[in-house]
Order: C-alpha cells, then sequence, then structure tokens
C-alpha cells in the first residue's frame, strides 16, 4: 500500500492493515514519502514503513511506477489504500498467482471506449494502433500482484518508459490531482506491449470487487462475505464477489465507516473524521469493469 503526501491515506492504510490482520498473517508494508509520519500507535500494524525516494516527476496514482524497486518481498501483493481485506480465502489467490510475474485481473480489449471515467475515457483502437500492441490489458489497478523477476521487471519499466515517452498525454488523461496521470492506460498499454493478459476469472470468483455502480450487498467482515449487485451505465446487473473490496473514491461511504468504525474500535483507535472524505466516485465506461 502507499501513502504519499495526505495524511488521509495513512488512514486507509491503517483500516486496510487492521482488516488484513484479522485473517492474514503475511507481512505488511507501507510505502510512504516525506511528507508523511507514521506515529507509533500505529507503527506496528507495518512489518516495515518504507520511505520513497522523492520524484518530482511523478504524482498521486503514478507513484505505483516505483512498486517493484521499492517492495522489499519476493511475492508483492500491492492493494491500494481504499481497499478492505474481508476472508482468509485470499490465501487461494497467493496460491494461484505463484510463480507468475505479474497478475491482475481484467479483460483484453483492442476497440471502443476504454478506462473510462468521470474524468476521461480513451479509444482502444486508437492507442492500439499509436503503439502499434495487438490489445490494451483493462483492469483496475488497486490490485496488483507481481514477483521479482525479469518478467515484473519488464511490466514496470515498459510502463515507465510509456510515462517518459512522448505519447503521454495521448495514452492517459490527468486524474485527480494537479500534475496526475492515470495510471491504468500506462500499466494497460505496458502490458498490452508485452503480450501479457489478464486473468478473467468469473465475476463471483474475484481476487478484487470495486464499489462504483452497487446496487445491492453484502459486505460483512466478520462473515466475510462480500457480494454485491453491480449496475453499470447501459449495462445489466451482475452479481459480483471477492475477498478484496477496493471502494474507489471511498464510495458508498456509509459502508466503508461502518467497517472502518468496526476495526478501529477492535483495535483501540479513535475513529476517523469522516468530514475530512468526500466520496469521488470515478464510474468506469467500459464494456467490462475490471472489478
Amino acid at each position: 500500500m502507499l501513502a504519499f503526501d495526505d495524511a488521509r491515506y495513512l488512514d486507509l492504510a491503517v483500516n486496510l492493515a487492521l482488516s488484513v490482520r484479522r485473517v492474514e498473517t503475511r507481512p505488511i508494508s507501507i510505502i510512504v514519502n516525506r511528507a508523511i509520519q507514521v506515529p507509533d500507535a500505529v507503527r506496528s500494524l507495518f512489518d516495515e514503513a518504507i520511505v520513497a525516494p522523492e520524484d518530482p516527476s511523478v504524482r498521486g496514482a503514478m507513484n505505483k511506477l516505483g512498486l517493484y524497486g521499492l517492495s522489499p518481498y519476493h511475492r508483492t501483493l500491492y492493494l491500494d489504500s481504499d481497499c478492505l481485506l474481508f476472508s482468509p480465502r485470499i490465501a487461494f489467490f497467493w496460491q494461484q498467482y505463484r510463480g507468475r510475474g505479474f497478475v491482475v485481473e481484467g479483460h483484453r480489449q483492442s476497440e471502443g471506449s476504454v478506462f473510462a471515467c468521470s474524468l476521461g475515457e480513451k479509444d482502444a483502437g486508437a492507442l492500439c494502433r499509436l503503439l502499434n500492441i495487438p490489445f490494451l490489458s483493462v483492469f483496475n489497478a488497486g490490485a496488483m500482484y507481481f514477483e521479482r523477476g525479469p518478467e515484473a521487471a519488464r511490466v514496470f519499466a515498459a510502463t515507465r518508459a510509456l510515462y517518459d515517452g512522448p505519447h503521454r498525454d495521448a495514452i492517459s488523461y490527468r486524474y485527480k490531482h494537479a500534475g496526475e496521470y492515470a495510471d491504468e492506460p500506462f500499466f494497460g498499454a505496458a502490458l498490452g506491449q508485452l503480450g501479457i493478459a489478464p486473468l478473467e476469472p468469473p465475476a463471483t470468483q474475484r481476487l478484487q470487487v470495486t464499489t462504483p455502480n452497487i446496487t445491492d450487498a453484502i459486505i460483512d467482515l466478520d462473515t466475510g462475505d462480500l457480494r454485491v449487485v453491480k449496475q453499470p451505465p447501459g449495462g445489466k446487473a451482475r452479481v459480483w464477489a471477492g475477498v478484496v473490496g477496493h471502494f474507489c473514491g471511498l464510495a458508498p461511504v456509509d459502508t466503508y465507516f461502518a467497517l472502518a468504525d468496526k476495526l478501529r474500535r477492535e483495535a483501540g483507535l479513535p475513529a476517523m473524521d469522516r468530514r475530512l472524505f468526500n466520496p469521488v466516485v470515478l464510474t468506469a465506461g467500459h464494456s467490462e469493469e475490471g472489478s
């Protein structure tokens, strides 16, 4: 998990770490920059708190470019800080992914609207022609698995090269903060360039389930249930189920804070000031969500 520049991301990372500690024994690390101090009250939640070197050329989500060089592990499952882990069934995915260099869940796409949200969208066909690649790997970058080795090194190097190259604004669009770009188009194009397709498990057997467009749900930390009905714009309602809930933009906010309050009460930590968190729903608009 990452927490850069804004202490609110550290609050979210604490909640994620609390959810992991309930069901997992694997080590947890957080990567911060110099603007973030990890207080003693929560330091024990993390096996390592890694301070990233300053890189003024990236901001926000694009700090994921440094994950390969900063992770202290041979096998890394990166999760965005606005995720929560619900079930010990996460062990299934650790077993399934073993030996793979880089794994995400999503789909391949070579035509049509892609990486679309309220902040921008791209045309898959135009990007494939521009970059001379057969497809884009379309996925939600809130969950990425990689192992130390040549394949993952190539993925991160290729993503960085696309970000630093002449087509930055053609590949992606400006994201939440000034100077920040959406990260998924760069990773998705790099994976297409390298011929690495995402896994496409059934919607009810996912690692990650994202929260936009939920119309009904069972979301329970105690039972490990994470099942939601999602109604994408212009699409059919569909049931999704998994072990990691990604509360994109912290929506639905009441659900997220009820879960966060529970985790913090159990740990004897004070509740967050929810007035500091204003949900921004970045609704995916491509044909099949990379949830």
